[in-house]
């Protein structure tokens, strides 16, 4: 009888405490709907970012590629006294594209250091990218065919890996490049 009774007030505890408590949700105080003038932004948002705005750099990157297929091209025959018209044809390329690089960089450093933080577009970034990779073919060419190092060229990629360096460094966890 003792254990019914202590059994019995232990049910009557758990059952007056249950109801005790009372588990309510918070009213759901959103629209019911989305407006129209929020779909009209969304919509014109997405329309906005689904633009694609064209390099400004596409010429000059399409001419130095299409220059250093050339002298590719050219120096394929080899590099022999029967083929200095080919030589000088491809030596003539190189500097051209040198010149074009060059200036290049000169614009970009010139109109990245004029801007208040010195930020870099996405754009700017790919395009360094592709005149680094168009410059060390550049170099090769330059040194199959016993041109002497261009010191401002040099200069130049390298103020372009200081600024591909500093893009990097901007970006989301770039805190953590070098490791």
């Amino acid at each position: 009888m003792k254990y019914t009774a202590a059994a019995l007030l232990a049910v009557a505890l758990l059952v007056s405490d249950a109801s005790a408590f009372r588990l309510e949700t918070l009213p759901d105080v959103r629209a019911d709907t989305v407006s129209d003038e929020d779909i009209a932004a969304h919509e014109a948002a997405r329309a906005e970012a689904s633009k694609t705005k064209k390099n400004p750099q596409a010429t000059l990157l399409a001419s130095v590629k299409t220059d250093l297929e050339q002298i590719s091209k050219d120096l394929s025959f080899g590099i022999s006294f029967s083929q200095s018209k080919r030589n000088d044809h491809a030596r003539e390329l190189c500097t051209k594209v040198a010149n074009s690089i060059q200036d290049y960089t000169s614009t970009l450093l010139a109109t990245t250091e004029s801007g208040p933080e010195e930020t870099l577009t996405e754009q700017n970034a790919a395009n360094i990218a592709s005149v680094l990779f168009y410059d060390v073919q550049l170099q090769d060419s330059m040194k199959g065919l016993g041109m002497p190092e261009n010191g401002e060229l040099v200069l130049a990629m390298n103020r372009m890996k200081s600024l591909q360096k500093l893009y990097l460094f901007e970006q989301k966890g770039g805190e953590n490049y070098l490791g």
